[in-house]
């Protein structure tokens, strides 16, 4: 039982077309439109007939009877979706918010209950989880959040980038990404670079900083976070050296060959369960990527397994092992 499951009960949805945010189950039975950062979802959504965009503000403004949004683990990410939910309702029509226990469900509903100053009418509430309808009224509605900007020391320098809502570490530099930072400098001046996994480009932007005259492809399954490093690089005058890519590691091809140095800080969690199966891909694309002599750098939690599948790859080598995470190099000859 999922909480995409609940909205299919009798009575919860109209017959009517409807706009679906972070899922896209409901689409598939009514119809409409289904916005879908990451690229996985949005494969699978087409494959299925749903049509859906990758953010929530391509959303062309509509005139939609029935909305509904998936409660993220990031407040901000659910606040973005209400948003845009609410501003493509008509009067009269039904913002459905839905989600478990363990992201908060009820604390969400009391939140958007008093910003909305209606109690909510309660749809479902079984399987540890609930869906609970709002009216479109005149209200102004949920406002948007700001995305975040963070900073970012590589180098012996300081910039910024533009980060996002609901993407990963989105208003710090996570550890495993500062290991590798501060370790850029085992390796030569690449010519061309892959950061698979980029997330909103910290190391391949840092990467493109430290060598001018390397290029760089930042690939990465959120359309949040690609379109944020997008930015950021135009920001810091990179465009021209800077290639995104919003890639699916499991379901698609490299998006780069021939790459004298990649940079993975591979993600390993689905919601909240570990799912390798992504970090996995991106080290089977290695041997496609790599040029002859390259190198690749990885870094990730200690307690993970990937030494064998790297060791397969190319000449594997632990560089450092320290506040539990690993940082380790693969060379191909």
């Amino acid at each position: 039982m999922t909480t995409q499951d609940l909205l299919l009960d009798p009575g919860v949805l109209s017959g009517e077309p409807l706009l679906e945010l972070y899922g896209w189950n409901a689409d598939e039975a009514r119809g409409g439109l289904a916005v879908l950062p990451r690229r996985d979802q949005w494969l699978q959504a087409l494959g299925s007939g749903v049509e859906a965009v990758g953010l929530p503000d391509r959303v062309a403004e509509g005139d939609f009877s029935q909305a509904v949004v998936h409660l993220q683990k990031g407040r901000a990410a659910t606040q973005e979706g209400l948003s845009t939910a609410w501003k493509n309702l008509r009067l009269g029509g039904r913002l459905l918010l839905v989600g478990g226990n363990e992201l908060g469900i009820k604390s969400a509903v009391k939140r958007l209950g008093e910003e909305l100053g209606q109690a909510g009418d309660l749809l479902v509430n079984r399987a540890r989880s609930r869906v609970v309808s709002f009216e479109r009224t005149q209200h102004s509605g949920p406002e948007p959040p700001t995305p975040p900007e963070i900073e970012v020391e590589s180098g012996g320098e300081v910039f910024t980038l533009q980060s996002a809502v609901g993407v990963f570490s989105a208003d710090r530099v996570d550890r495993g990404s500062r290991l590798l930072l501060d370790h850029l400098d085992v390796v030569e001046c690449p010519v061309r670079i892959l950061d698979m996994g980029s997330g909103i480009g910290v190391l391949g932007l840092a990467a493109l900083r430290r060598w001018p005259r390397s290029t760089a492809v930042l690939a990465d399954v959120d359309r949040r976070a690609v379109e944020a490093a997008t930015q950021s690089a135009a920001d810091l005058g990179l465009s021209e050296r800077c290639q995104t890519s919003w890639w699916d590691a499991v379901q698609e091809k490299p998006p780069a060959i021939d790459c004298d140095l990649v940079l993975i800080n591979p993600p390993f969690h689905t919601e909240k369960k570990v799912d390798l199966d992504p970090a996995r891909a991106m080290f089977r694309s290695l041997v496609q990527v790599m040029a002859p002599g390259g190198t690749a750098l990885i870094v990730a939690n200690r307690t993970l397994p990937y030494e064998q599948q790297l060791g397969g790859i190319g000449r594997l080598r632990l560089i450092c092992d320290e506040a539990g995470f690993k940082l380790m190099e693969v060379h191909r000859s």
